[in-house]
């Protein structure tokens, strides 16, 4: 009776267990709390933890309230103390719990999230060797089908690999700024990007092609602005005028990109803005057909430049290119990869022609004493014709000597000044044609020998050498040989002798004109 008279006293059990209440309310909460953040993602077992620990500690504040009343029932601050402390106890192992359920639910999003890219990266794999696959059965079928088809896949790769890119980047045009050379042809594109970004006085220059800046055929095509405005004034050459041309009437907008495109074809010289035609000429039926290599100017030398931005300058064959075929035919590869230079190293065998071009990558990588050779056309190695032409190296050094034999001296040649830098590649040209034996470094004319007017020609196969027999091996690395024929090729001829054609061309006579040389027979016929 006591003991329930100091439980009445202090409001009852149930009071008692109303006060605890408040804890278990904490534990209901944070069960609602994992609810919530279960929809947004968590596993289900989450929840069912969170009820489970809930009616655990229910259970457990009731045996610990009966525990109280039945210990400390005589002692009222002793009883309550013990009910704050179990209270905050409670409080923290709830915060603890809500802090790993969130520490859980992080990392549970974190491994989603990776979870989610590695499924995009083999997706976008899978499409990959998906489209590869695809091109290939694309390409298998046509070949089942017997070349159905076939002439229009033909058709755009050809066009392809006869394009060419000269300038990809945005680039400011400037007065006399070349940024490439082409082989010209009947028909032609050429388009490019352009952003004007204001207006001159005068005409100004955007592109220019031309063979040479000294009589040479220019404007094929060229394009220029309109004195204070961005309109464009286009010409292209043409059989009667080579200042025929299209003026487009609408100007390009300020500060936006804009593509144009110029096409000479089907006697037509038709001017696109993006796509979109917007001037035409009909008088293109024989356009200008340039024979040299053809230059391009991002701002020509004669006018001021644009006040623009210039890219993409894409030139693309749409006829036959003169001069191709011709010059591919005469020109032969002996050797391709980079080797070091050996002693009687031989590397193929050549047709020799009065007038040839040898051309050839060199890294030297040191020096030796005495000469040292680099390269030796010749006959035989055993009382042949040599030197025609052969290379080596000066004597702790790496500069040139250059021989190659003529009528009346075998030892001539030409010995350039400058040296060859050691651990970089240059190109050396040695042409012999005209009557001139020239040498280019990297395409700079460095020498000349005007002795040439009969050179060596031999008749029997010539044997090359990147490193005679005679002499030690120059300390460098070798690289694209290339012989190229520049005049008739000479055979050993048996028998009968063919007719020869001496003259092509319609010239005028003059004296002490030289066409040539023939072997003479007992009977023979000259016609012209």
């Amino acid at each position: 009776n006591g003991e329930r008279d100091h439980s009445e006293a202090l409001g009852g059990p149930d009071a008692v267990e109303d006060a605890s209440a408040d804890g278990v309310a904490d534990v209901a909460d944070a069960g609602i709390a994992g609810s919530v953040l279960h929809t947004k993602g968590a596993p289900k077992r989450s929840a069912h933890v969170i009820r489970r620990e809930h009616g655990r500690h229910q259970a457990w504040i009731r045996s610990l309230v009966r525990q109280h009343n039945a210990w400390f029932g005589r002692s009222t601050k002793t009883y309550q103390a013990s009910i704050r402390a179990a209270r905050r106890k409670h409080a923290k192992e709830v915060a603890a719990a809500k802090r790993q359920y969130h520490h859980k639910l992080k990392v549970l999003k974190i491994r989603r999230n990776r979870a989610l890219k590695k499924l995009a990266n083999r997706f976008r794999a899978r499409n990959r060797r998906y489209q590869k696959g695809s091109k290939r059965r694309f390409s298998r079928a046509l070949r089942r089908r017997g070349g159905r088809n076939r002439r229009s896949v033909r058709r755009k790769t050809r066009r392809r690999t006869r394009g060419r890119v000269l300038l990809s980047k945005m680039t400011k045009p400037r007065r006399n700024r070349v940024v490439g050379t082409l082989r010209g042809s009947k028909s032609y594109q050429v388009s490019f990007k352009i952003r004007p970004y204001g207006t001159r006085p005068g005409w100004s220059n955007v592109l220019h092609f031309m063979t040479s800046t000294r009589g040479g055929i220019r404007r094929i095509p060229a394009v220029w602005f309109y004195s204070r405005s961005t309109r464009l004034h286009i010409r292209a050459g043409r059989r009667g005028n080579h200042n025929d041309g299209c003026d487009p009437k609408k100007r390009l907008p300020k500060h936006k990109t804009t593509k144009v495109t110029i096409r000479v074809a089907h006697g037509r010289l038709d001017v696109f803005f993006n796509r979109k035609l917007v001037c035409r000429s009909r008088n293109y039926r024989h356009p200008t057909t340039p024979k040299k290599r053809v230059k391009v100017y991002v701002g020509d030398p004669w006018h001021r430049a644009a006040p623009a931005r210039v890219s993409r300058v894409f030139y693309k064959h749409l006829g036959p290119v003169p001069g191709g075929a011709r010059r591919r035919s005469g020109t032969k590869m002996i050797k391709h990869k980079l080797v070091p230079v050996r002693r009687n190293r031989f590397i193929g065998t050549i047709r020799a022609s009065k007038g040839y071009q040898v051309s050839f990558k060199i890294r030297p990588h040191g020096t030796r004493p005495g000469r040292s050779n680099v390269l030796h056309f010749m006959t035989s190695t055993r009382g042949g014709i040599r030197r025609i032409p052969a290379v080596w190296f000066y004597s702790r050094s790496t500069r040139l000597h250059i021989r190659a034999g003529r009528r009346g001296n075998h030892n001539d040649g030409c010995d350039p000044k400058q040296r060859l830098p050691k651990h970089k590649t240059t190109k050396v040209t040695i042409r012999v044609a005209h009557g001139r034996l020239d040498v280019f470094f990297n395409r700079k004319l460095v020498c000349r020998s005007r002795n040439y007017r009969h050179p060596t020609t031999p008749k029997k196969r010539v044997k090359v050498y990147v490193g005679d027999p005679w002499h030690r091996a120059a300390p460098a690395r070798v690289s694209r040989v290339f012989y190229k024929h520049l005049g008739p090729v000479m055979r050993r001829t048996r028998g009968r002798v063919g007719p020869r054609k001496m003259l092509g061309g319609m010239v005028r006579v003059r004296r002490n004109r030289f066409v040539g040389t023939v072997r003479a027979t007992k009977s023979y016929q000259v016609s012209f």
